[in-house]
């Protein structure tokens, strides 16, 4: 309860809920949002549509309809706009719209300032509800130096990750109204998150929001020091205006970057590559170190130079 309390003054709202993962909680959130048979809004590249296993529709009966990610994450009004459905029988009712900040699959964007009240007011006045996919807002609010607060300020609920930039072993907290938690109680019993003497999971949870916070910004400039290193290296490609918190995205330029994963994994080194294209996603976090970054990056100019001289 302690945990749930913090969380909802940090972030503004009147009440918060714990469960296992990030992934229940925005589950959740579309379950206590929508009836069977309504539709969320979502981007393409969001995690929810991306990387939750389809389960709106696997265990609430709700559909997706995708738009476009802009250049900096967002999704346009216009776009969501030409999303809602019409009042028909043929259709199903629009009920929420989802978005997600910072942007994991668009290189961790930070979204603009004020763009969450933007979207909010265009929901209320068209009668929708708006969840937030803030598993990673803290690094939001550290990377713009805004008060999280503020950020989610018009929001209906928000997701808070404790495991990704806060750092503890498991766990995230739906956050929103009181009316959305006691909705919230129902399915996370059902779907199994209903855990007992899980106070030693919340405690973990107070001591990131208590410490961790601030080491946030660290990771972000290791990030940053990482990625100015890979735009030196001629076998890499990277779009440096794009790495605004703790993802690194990047294109190797001599091999698949899965193969170029293998390679730097022989050295200690993990990154996660995507198969069959270039594309190579690096995160920096609680674990990683200073010297963590001069390692990686000694190990990358390796790698390319080993391939470089067998071509």
């Amino acid at each position: 309860k302690e945990l749930e309390s913090r969380a909802s003054a940090l972030l503004g709202k009147e009440a918060a809920i714990f469960m296992p993962s990030s992934t229940m909680c925005n589950l959740v959130a579309v379950g206590s949002h929508c009836a069977h048979r309504e539709e969320v809004i979502l981007g393409k590249k969001s995690h929810i549509f991306l990387y939750e296993g389809g389960g709106a529709s696997a265990f609430m009966g709700v559909s997706y309809s995708t738009v476009p990610n802009q250049k900096d994450g967002t999704l346009s009004i216009e776009d969501i706009e030409q999303a809602i459905r019409p009042e028909d029988a043929h259709c199903p009712k629009t009920a929420l719209v989802c978005l997600e900040d910072t942007q994991n699959a668009c290189g961790g964007l930070v979204l603009p300032s004020g763009y969450h009240q933007e979207v909010a007011q265009f929901c209320q006045d068209k009668g929708l509800k708006l969840h937030l996919d803030g598993a990673r807002i803290m690094n939001s609010a550290v990377a713009t130096n805004r008060p999280v607060s503020k950020i989610v300020e018009g929001v209906d609920s928000v997701t808070l990750c404790l495991s990704k930039g806060l750092g503890a072993p498991i766990g995230g907290l739906l956050v929103g109204t009181q009316e959305l938690v006691d909705k919230a109680l129902y399915l996370r019993k059902s779907l199994g998150g209903g855990m007992r003497q899980v106070g030693v999971l919340a405690a973990a949870g107070l001591y990131a929001l208590d410490n961790n916070i601030d080491k946030i910004a660290a990771d972000h400039m290791r990030a940053r020091k990482l990625a100015e290193a890979i735009a030196d290296i001629p076998e890499l490609e990277i779009n440096l205006d794009s790495v605004q918190s703790n993802i690194v995205f990047f294109n190797v330029l001599t091999m698949t970057g899965d193969k170029f994963c293998q390679e730097l994994e022989k050295h200690g080194v993990l990154m996660g590559g995507y198969p069959g294209g270039s594309t190579v996603r690096a995160v920096t976090h609680l674990d990683v170190s200073d010297e963590g970054i001069d390692h990686t990056i000694d190990v990358m100019k390796t790698v390319v130079q080993s391939i470089s001289h067998v071509a």
